[in-house]
Formats: structure tokens, sequence, C-alpha cells
């Protein structure tokens, strides 16, 4: 299972990120399938610590709303106990900031992806013998972008995500240095768009990070 997520990964090269605890319900079902609309899938919701209610809440909402039109996971996971709330609640696959091992032998367990944040080569040495699927260079371009392809260069064990303050520009820089894609939020679906409900500026600029993939593969960039 989590094979085939991560090959659908490296083939969209995107996940759209919200941030659940400061949107409300009808706003975030809108929101989403401007993204949908706009050619996206991959959507990760945020856990807000400590107990995570507004994600897990939205988890079931966009899954009974979307079904498999999406591919629905939770970032911002810490440790193993808020990994375990987030599958209970329905997510199909896991992002950190941080790299846990405890987080990484779960996901094992459940056969499904996850993606820690690393910054180092120890770190990312040890997500790969641990069993991550994907490294999240984090932050990963305020580090800049000859670290990150340095560091691509030498510690080449896993893919690399990027996800930073992310633009249009940025994220075909990402890609032309050897990272197989990107998180995108504010570049999407920024505070002031949800909040004046703009979703078909949201749908606009979805469909732009998601030409700008199509194009990336194919030139026959890395998948």
């Amino acid at each position: 299972m989590k094979q085939e997520m991560l090959n659908e990964l490296l083939k969209e090269k995107l996940i759209f990120i919200f941030k659940t605890q400061r949107i409300d319900d009808e706003s975030l079902i809108e929101a989403v399938q401007a993204v949908v609309n706009g050619g996206g899938r991959f959507i990760e919701l945020t856990y807000d610590q400590p107990a995570g209610e507004a994600c897990c809440h939205a988890l079931g909402l966009l899954k009974e709303r979307f079904g498999r039109k999406i591919i629905l996971g939770t970032g911002t996971i810490l440790d193993e106990e808020e990994a375990r709330k987030a599958i209970d609640a329905g997510t199909e696959y896991i992002v950190a900031p941080n790299l846990s091992k405890e987080v990484c032998e779960l996901c094992k367990e459940q056969d499904m992806m996850y993606m820690p944040g690393v910054f180092t080569g120890t770190e990312c040495v040890n997500a790969w013998k641990w069993g991550a699927d994907i490294l999240k260079l984090f932050p990963g371009c305020e580090i800049t972008l000859d670290y990150a392809q340095t560091l691509m260069g030498v510690v080449n064990v896993l893919p690399y995500f990027a996800v930073c303050k992310m633009d249009e520009a940025m994220f075909e820089d990402c890609l032309n240095i050897g990272y197989v894609g990107a998180g995108i939020s504010r570049a999407v679906n920024s505070r002031e768009l949800i909040e004046n409900r703009d979703f078909a500026e949201i749908e606009k600029r979805t469909r732009r990070f998601v030409e700008i993939a199509a194009r990336y593969n194919e030139k026959g960039g890395r998948s």
C-alpha cells in the first residue's frame, strides 16, 4: 500500500497543506474541492497539538465528502501517540517536522507512508535505516538550495521533498535540483483567500502548480 502511494506521490509531486485549526468545515470542504478541481490529489491536514481534535474531525469530514478523489494525510505529527490518533481517524500517510523511530516503526507496521522531517546527514541515514519512505528536508528552502543539493548528492538514500515558503518559481527550482516534489500551503490556500471565499483563485493557483509538475514529468525529470 505505502509503495503504491509513494509511487503516486512521485508522479503527482505535490501535497496541498491545510491548517485545520484555522478553518471551518464548510470553508475547508470548498477549499479542498477547489484544489481537486485544479488537479490536486494529495491533501495534508496539520495536527493541532496536543489533542488533535480539529485534525481528526477534519479527516473524517473530508474522507466522507471526497472518498478516493483525494489522498488524505496528516502533518506535524511529533510522536507515536499523535500518529496513532491520526491513523485511528483515517489518515492515509504521516508527515512530520521531526524524525521519530517510534513513528517509523508504527508506520511500517501499518504499511503506511511516512515522511519525517530531517536536516542533517545523520538524520537522513537514520530515517532510511529505520524504514522511512521519503525525506522532508525542513525547512526545505530557507536553508538554501545549495545546501539541499549538496545533501541530496552525498546522502542519496531516499527521495527528498521540499516544504517551505513555496511559490511557483521556487517549486521549479526545487524540482530542478533534485527534490521529487513539494508541500504547498500559503501559495495556494492563504488565510486571506479562504476568509474571502475566493475558491476560484485557489483552483487557479493549484492548476498552475499541477501544470509545472506535469511539464517536469514530460521533460523526463526524476519520478
